[in-house]
């Protein structure tokens, strides 16, 4: 199976992984800038999808139908080969549907759908979730794209709006009951500290979208969270990568009590039903 795929325009070059259908490059052809962040030893990652969960589950497991279940954290998709389903000068679109190996953590039968359209300087990734089974079908997904910067300092998060939202915070990889103040107006000043506790976690934002902006030249990404519930921005402290990641669900809060249904942000699909939902990344030089 071809392992690398790509599209391209008159602007940008766009790679992708067949594991985890993954974006794993996108380079502005005229300037040769990539944005996004070339996996090493410091996360080995580029931009994983989320799949059937969000984050972790309480001691990595969870209860549906009286039987206990094990899930990684962020799910199974991000590490296994999705098929391509076509392919255009300018989109692609890859495919996984459930299997032996996925039923034995996750007892429901799927397709999920990923495409991602190039449309100028505009990445689109489109999600879409299809019940292929006989009865509803439980579980969320998200984005985690990790765009490449120079230095954490030298760069914003700006919203669209001025937000009066506080970020949730983590007691490991679990929400607890408090915030932290990170916001000054519609600007997250980012510094080498600020992900020491983890992600940044936000719900009910008023932003259609958010950018990650350069403060000293024209570099920015602008990520599109119009169509998603919760916003999850993260890093390793220090690192040269701010991941812009919107969500459908959310990490098991610590006092959960591990029924999957109960889970923050879970989708119920019923027999034949599906769900889209989709986020643009814009690239800006």
């Amino acid at each position: 199976m071809q392992e690398i795929y790509s599209i391209e325009n008159d602007l940008f070059v766009i790679k992708f992984k067949a594991k985890g259908a993954e974006l794993c490059s996108a380079v502005h052809k005229e300037s040769g800038r990539e944005f996004i962040w070339q996996a090493d030893s410091v996360w080995p990652r580029h931009a994983p999808l989320l799949f059937p969960n969000v984050g972790s589950l309480l001691d990595h497991e969870y209860i549906f139908e009286g039987k206990m279940y094990s899930m990684s954290h962020h799910g199974f998709a991000r590490d296994r080969t999705f098929a391509a389903l076509h392919q255009s000068q300018d989109s692609i679109a890859f495919v996984l549907s459930s299997d032996g190996q996925s039923l034995a953590s996750f007892p429901f039968e799927f397709s999920l759908i990923v495409r991602y359209s190039l449309e100028g300087n505009k990445l689109v990734q489109k999600f879409r979730l299809i019940n292929e089974g006989a009865v509803e079908l439980y579980a969320s997904f998200g984005g985690h794209p990790a765009f490449s910067i120079s230095d954490p300092s030298e760069y914003n998060i700006v919203f669209e709006k001025v937000e009066d939202r506080k970020s949730h915070r983590l007691t490991g990889p679990y929400i607890n009951d408090m915030t932290i103040e990170v916001l000054e107006g519609d600007t997250i000043a980012l510094n080498h500290k600020i992900f020491d506790e983890d992600a940044l976690i936000f719900k009910d934002l008023q932003s259609n979208w958010v950018e990650l902006r350069h403060k000293y030249s024209n570099h920015a990404v602008r990520v599109d969270i119009e169509q998603w519930p919760f916003l999850g921005i993260w890093s390793k402290p220090g690192a040269k990568f701010v991941c812009i990641e919107p969500w459908q669900g959310l990490a098991d809060h610590i006092n959960h009590d591990k029924e999957w249904i109960n889970k923050e942000g879970i989708l119920k699909l019923g027999v034949e039903e599906q769900v889209s939902a989709a986020f643009s990344m814009r690239f800006s030089c």
